[in-house]
């Protein structure tokens, strides 16, 4: 089943719900704004968001790594000295940094909430890792293309990531030949990108590597080209279908079959709403997806149904690392950590954007949770509110996820460390509102939480802001909020 939620049935707390999944969380006021306007208004300013523009990092020119790249060479042939290449790969690391940096501020600032996370879930979909492709201007370069079709036509998305310089590099299509075609690409779109295990037979990998051929990388521009000489043009039989395909019409091929809409669409309900849909459900997404793999239909779909705000769907899904930082930027005004720290604190989390595990992605859901890592958030959320210091100073090598066993980062430490404000209380209550502890609470319950207050959970903190002196002093205020974000509550949305 899947019905559409009666406009009497939006509330404060529907809003909070479609802003958290949709985005990353909402102030109140945004939330009081869109309870007043209403679903089908505040969809379609998600869905339809201005254009807006962001400062672009440093990496964002194609020939920044062409000296250095002759420097690697010279060090291969040994004219230069271990040292120097340690100061390639470092600045190469430096701009990685920087471009986990350079997302995670443009998750804070956006007015187009909906566009940056279905960026990220397309980045978890479509995976690419730093550690094997070490181009800070190609990953943007996909970062950007991602972003560019994250609203628009799953077919269109696909075929550019066919055509990604990061992705051809990642799954070694850029090397395939027509005498000796790559099967990595081939096997992980039909696996991984539309079809899901099983889907596919090891014939339609051989043909589809076939068609794939001749795809190369403009070293110059760091653009797609296409070499007609390393084509295998010859005539190739794709599941069940024969002719001379190329990579375009493998994918027109793969995208008919009916298991393609209904593996993307169910992903994307998962993503959204809760794991396990049932199979009604699922195919009723599969046959709106299936009609021209339009995105933005699908997720309106999806956030006007009522099953999306029902009771299977609340706290339904635990905050991912890169979701739990910009939330807390986002709706309470933390002061997020850049460079190094931030580096470190997504790594101890599970999540460092660029840096997927695999080509799978991150497993995500109940992954993001064990002991070491919700020990990890709780540390974290007194140092986020508090006010926390950068380290300075030598930048480690990136590295995917987390230790078994992660050591927590010490956030106060380092020389020539830089400060990073604690959270601004004064911009959550009023000094009416330290007088009185009811009061207080509600508004940082309504900040930190985003819904109307569980009574239970509501009357456990209360106990204790009322044993603190009157009126309530800046620190007093921040340990509520640390204690509202280290209960099991705030861990999912």
């Amino acid at each position: 089943m899947l019905s559409e939620l009666p406009r009497t049935n939006w509330t404060y707390d529907t809003a909070a719900h479609l802003a958290a999944r949709a985005g990353f969380g909402g102030t109140p006021d945004q939330l009081e704004r869109w309870t007043q306007q209403g679903l089908e208004a505040t969809l379609q300013e998600l869905l339809h968001p201005e254009m807006e523009s962001s400062p672009q990092p440093s990496c964002a020119a194609p020939n920044q790594f062409v000296s250095l790249r002759e420097r690697v060479q010279a060090a291969m042939s040994g004219e230069e000295t271990a040292a120097a290449k340690r100061t390639v790969r470092q600045a190469v690391n430096e701009q990685l940094f920087e471009l986990v940096n350079w997302w995670t501020q443009r998750m804070l600032a956006t007015h187009a909430p909906l566009v940056e996370k279905m960026t990220l879930f397309w980045h978890g979909h479509f995976a690419t890792s730093a550690l094997k492709v070490r181009s800070p201007y190609k990953l943007w370069q996909q970062n950007e293309a991602l972003r560019r079709h994250a609203l628009g036509n799953f077919a269109t998305l696909t075929k550019a990531i066919s055509r990604d310089p990061a992705m051809m590099v990642y799954l070694d299509l850029a090397s395939s030949k027509s005498e000796h075609p790559n099967e990595n690409f081939a096997r992980e779109l039909m696996e991984l990108f539309t079809l899901g295990e099983g889907k596919y037979t090891e014939t339609d990998i051989r043909q589809s590597a076939r068609a794939f051929t001749g795809y190369r990388i403009n070293r110059a521009a760091e653009q797609f080209r296409f070499a007609k000489n390393q084509f295998d043009a010859g005539t190739k039989t794709f599941m069940e279908q024969t002719g001379n395909w190329n990579g375009d019409q493998i994918i027109d091929i793969i995208l008919k079959q009916p298991e393609a809409a209904k593996f993307i669409s169910a992903k994307i309900w998962k993503h959204f709403a809760y794991e396990d849909p049932d199979s009604q459900l699922t195919d009723r997404l599969s046959e709106i997806f299936r009609r021209n793999y339009e995105i933005r239909p699908l997720l309106e779909t999806i956030f006007s149904s009522e099953e999306f705000y029902g009771q299977q769907a609340r706290d339904a899904i635990v905050k991912s690392p890169v979701q739990y930082m910009v939330e807390a930027g986002r709706t309470l005004g933390v002061s997020i950590p850049t460079g190094r720290t931030l580096i470190q604190v997504y790594r101890q989390m599970g999540q460092v954007p660029f840096f997927p595990p695999n080509v799978k992605g991150w497993d995500g859901g109940k992954s993001w949770i064990n002991t070491a890592t919700l020990t990890f958030r709780y540390q974290l959320a007194r140092q986020l509110v508090a006010g926390i210091r950068e380290v300075s100073g030598p930048r480690p090598t990136p590295t995917p996820q987390a230790s078994a066993s992660p050591q927590m980062v010490n956030l106060t430490a380092g020389a020539n460390a830089v400060r990073l404000t604690a959270l601004p209380v004064e911009n959550l209550v009023t000094e009416e509102d330290r007088a009185n502890p009811e009061a207080t609470l509600r508004k940082l319950y309504a900040r930190t939480f985003q819904t109307t207050p569980d009574p239970q959970l509501f009357d456990r903190i209360l106990s204790v802001a009322k044993l603190k002196p009157l009126p309530l002093a800046d620190d007093a205020i921040r340990d509520l909020v640390v204690l509202m974000m280290m209960t099991p509550n705030y861990q999912v949305c």
